[in-house]
């Protein structure tokens, strides 16, 4: 590597650290402002608080990346650009890819990372966070990981209620289970209790019925295994995450088992697409930050700190906007996620034509 290029990613790398970091101290104490009349009301002890913003700052890595790579492309290019380093560079027979390319290969490993953190940090961090938040500091029921009045829908489609899980045993009390063919339910299981013995349920006490339009055929049972079900304890113990924080792996079985249920999976769709689209954000930026700052007019801090703020608010405006439509079912999954980068990409492109290369 050359020293131009050492000397670029060290200020590059200087920059996109002073960029994390005031920004991770910005949005804490924003949210700490916003939120210390609860923490006070609540008694939250010092530990809770920092435990909070300690899984809070995995979210804000997550939102403030792309927003901190463009700033400090703007302003190691710009730094470069004000002292005539690229002038010099130029007449030397380098070209602005020349000059910039550990910047792009930088970029793309960043999608990479980007990818790698919504989808193996992010979603634990964020469903932790919010057991901090809600049962911790607030002393709400724990909605995570509930072992009482837990309903969930199994990979064969039935739908199953649980009065009472107990996780050291597997054993359910007040077990109901339907069966449905759309909106008309065939069977109905209802158990006083039920054991798994690792492979499969032995239900206890209870009685099967099965409808078949008007008729209705009722047995009671004192054991019954039930061989059929499709369902193990890990699911009554899995953890509930909210579609916004799961990751793709996530998604998309939770897509399978809205189609097993019957129901519409679009907006899960979307966010599998989401996903995958918000990473490649950090590649796009940079380039676009690449040509802005190698310009003839000088970036300053007030310029490029101004530049990075309508890039990144009109960014996430497209991108929310059109989640927004893909959730609603205006507009297909793909093109609802992928709008924002499409339209930054065609900005990208009339900047490349107009820019001395």
């Amino acid at each position: 590597m050359s020293i131009i290029h050492r000397h670029l990613l060290f200020t590059f790398f200087r920059n996109l650290a002073f960029t994390m970091v005031g920004a991770l101290i910005l949005f804490t104490l924003i949210d700490l402002l916003d939120h210390i009349g609860s923490l006070v009301d609540n008694d939250a002890t010092a530990w809770q608080i920092g435990r909070y913003y300690t899984f809070k700052a995995v979210w804000i890595i997550d939102t403030v990346l792309p927003i901190a790579m463009l700033m400090a492309t703007l302003f190691t290019v710009g730094t470069m650009a004000r002292y005539l380093e690229l002038t010099a560079l130029f007449a030397a027979g380098w070209s602005l890819m020349r000059v910039t390319r550990p910047l792009i290969l930088l970029s793309m490993a960043m999608c990479v990372f980007s990818l790698a953190w919504r989808e193996y940090i992010l979603p634990e961090a964020n469903v932790r966070r919010n057991q901090v938040w809600e049962v911790e500091i607030h002393g709400n029921p724990d909605r995570i990981r509930p072992t009482q009045h837990i309903a969930l829908t199994g990979r064969d489609g039935r739908l199953y209620y649980a009065r009472k899980f107990d996780p050291n045993t597997g054993i359910l009390n007040g077990l109901k289970i339907l069966s449905h063919e759309g909106a008309i339910i065939t069977e109905r299981v209802d158990a006083a209790r039920a054991e798994w013995d690792g492979n499969h349920w032995t239900l206890i006490d209870g009685t099967r019925r099965v409808f078949d339009g008007e008729k209705e055929t009722t047995v009671v049972f004192e054991r019954l295994t039930a061989t059929d079900l499709q369902v193990d304890p890990k699911s009554f113990y899995r953890e509930r995450i909210r579609q916004e924080d799961m990751n793709i792996r996530q998604l998309r079985e939770h897509i399978d088992l809205i189609r097993y249920s019957g129901g519409d999976p679009t907006s899960a769709m979307v966010d599998v697409q989401f996903n995958f689209a918000f990473p490649l954000v950090n590649l796009i930026v940079v380039m676009m930050g690449i040509l802005l700052a190698s310009g003839p007019r000088k970036t300053t801090v007030a310029s490029g700190f101004g530049f990075t703020l309508l890039v990144s608010f009109v960014y996430y405006l497209f991108m929310n906007f059109g989640r927004a439509l893909g959730h609603n079912g205006t507009l297909p999954p793909v093109p609802a996620a992928w709008a924002g980068n499409v339209v930054y990409a065609m900005a990208f492109v009339v900047m490349f034509v107009r820019a001395r290369r």
